[in-house]
């Protein structure tokens, strides 16, 4: 009996050993809703940053909403970023990686580099278009807060504080910290960041396709104002594809799908990307942003005009016309007025006076008289 007491006991001892040695793990231990005080456990593995707070079914948040919450949370793959929403400066994003694609050139650094979701749908993307003949090129990934400082720093000394305002992202608000979004040129426009690379073929499947792959063109035509940046075709951004699908079809930017739009008194001009100068903005579609062409078209328009105003001319020229003859038919009625003259050979009547020719009747007084007088003698 005293055996199966003290094999009892043993037995109790162990379970409760096993309990003290190996507790369980909370999911995470938080006293408030700040990202740095939750504890995330992963495999090592496989990307730690890839979800979104989005749900993969838009509908269900969109239903009753224009828009959805904004993402501010660096790690985030729809974390918004503009001057509005800049990044901390001590952000740097975990599992950078090198994608297996062509560059625009062959030196080491981190502007190859990308986060690894987004370099795999890099590489996807890029082989996407090698399938169509279309051969794109990284020219400018990942870009630390401290590279993006030392950009502007230089501007400012080189241009001035509201120049480089105008042309360069401020520190923290370039996309390019997220290590989510890359520069992409191609041969036909020499490997440049130029404005006309949206109308090469390269460009136009880009803009079409990319979605597909969970990127989207970040700052589209048309809509810097909303943006705060230039038309850039070539900056690219993985979202994922559930909400790149989505901006693509509803042609909405992300400050569109939050809701939000870029100060008022931020220049809509700004370009995010290392050298301001080597962008060329001299291309077919900036060019139909200004009005010049519309000016031109405006002149024929307003020359237009003066040929309506000469059509009412010849239509005054028609009734004067009618006026005229309305005025012939007046004088029409005098031309019968002229017919009276015509009794007046009634003054034939009054030559008449050839009867008072009784002058032979005198005469023959005068013959009267003259037998008369005749006879006198």
């Amino acid at each position: 009996m005293k055996r199966y007491i003290v094999t009892g006991m043993i037995l109790l001892l162990i379970m409760f050993g096993v309990v003290i040695l190996h507790p369980s793990k909370p999911q995470y231990e938080s006293s408030n809703n700040t990202e740095d005080s939750y504890e995330y456990y992963y495999n090592e593995n496989v990307e730690d940053e890839e979800d979104s707070l989005l749900p993969e079914d838009l509908n269900s948040i969109l239903a009753d909403n224009p828009t959805v919450p904004l993402d501010l949370i660096p790690s985030s793959i729809t974390v918004l970023v503009n001057r509005l929403y800049p990044l901390p400066s001590n952000y740097i994003p975990s599992s950078l990686v090198v994608p297996n694609v062509k560059f625009n050139f062959s030196y080491l650094s981190d502007k190859r580099k990308m986060r690894k979701v987004a370099a795999d749908a890099l590489e996807k993307l890029f082989e996407g278009g090698k399938k169509k003949n279309i051969e794109l090129y990284g020219v400018s990934g990942y870009r630390s807060y401290a590279r993006q400082k030392e950009i502007y720093d230089r501007n400012i000394a080189s241009r001035g504080q509201s120049a480089t305002d105008a042309v360069s992202a401020k520190p923290g608000s370039s996309e390019h910290q997220t290590g989510l979004t890359i520069d992409v040129s191609a041969k036909s426009v020499n490997f440049r960041l130029d404005q006309s690379f949206g109308d090469t073929k390269e460009g136009r499947w880009l803009a079409e396709n990319a979605h597909l792959y969970g990127f989207i063109i970040r700052y589209p035509y048309g809509k810097s104002s909303i943006t705060g940046y230039s038309y850039e075709p070539w900056h690219i951004r993985f979202v994922g594809k559930t909400v790149a699908t989505y901006l693509y079809e509803n042609n909405l930017t992300l400050e569109e799908y939050y809701g939000v739009e870029a100060a008022a008194d931020e220049p809509d001009n700004a370009v995010d990307v290392e050298d301001p100068d080597t962008v060329k903005y001299a291309t077919p579609k900036p060019t139909r942003k200004p009005t010049p062409k519309p000016d031109p078209t405006e002149k024929p328009a307003s020359t237009k005009k003066p040929k309506h105003t000469q059509k009412p001319k010849p239509k005054k020229t028609k009734t004067p016309a009618k006026a005229t003859a309305k005025p012939a038919a007046k004088t029409a009625k005098p031309v019968p007025a002229e017919k009276p003259p015509e009794p007046t050979p009634a003054p034939p009547a009054p030559t008449a006076p050839p009867a008072p020719t009784p002058a032979p009747d005198d005469q023959k007084n005068n013959d009267d008289s003259a037998p008369d007088a005749g006879n006198a003698s």
